[in-house]
């Protein structure tokens, strides 16, 4: 029974909606379904292109731990020229780009140069 509910609701949660047409639809929902139980709360576009990031991120830790089980190293890039890469790839002005990662053979001195890192203490805070 849940599951025909969410099977209808989750089209509406997700569906292109650029003259914003169905953002008070979704609201209403979001709240009346939460009121009496657990319920997914949208806030809209926004909303779904912050959960798209976050599938995108973990689709991409799926990936670089996939190349280590083939023997390969990974390193996700940030920092990159994300206009040219756009267009570069021939991808629309619109599109975003949630990570670049490089994928090769490591060597065995790794690492060029020295290491920065913030001691454990100054990250770490007990109350």
């Amino acid at each position: 029974m849940m599951l025909q509910y969410y099977g209808k609701v989750m089209p509406l949660l997700y569906a292109a909606d650029p003259l914003r047409l169905l953002a008070g639809l979704r609201l209403t929902v979001s709240f009346f379904g939460g009121l009496f139980k657990p319920f997914y709360r949208t806030g809209g576009a926004s909303a779904v292109r912050v959960v798209t990031h976050k599938s995108c991120g973990l689709a991409a830790q799926t990936f670089m731990l996939s190349i280590a089980a083939e023997g390969f190293h990974s390193c996700p890039l940030e920092g990159f020229d994300e206009k040219r890469l756009k267009r570069y790839l021939k991808l629309p002005r619109r599109a975003e780009i949630n990570m670049v990662i490089a994928v090769g053979l490591g060597t065995e001195p790794g690492i060029w140069g020295e290491r920065v890192r913030v001691p454990y203490e100054e990250v770490v805070k007990k109350h």
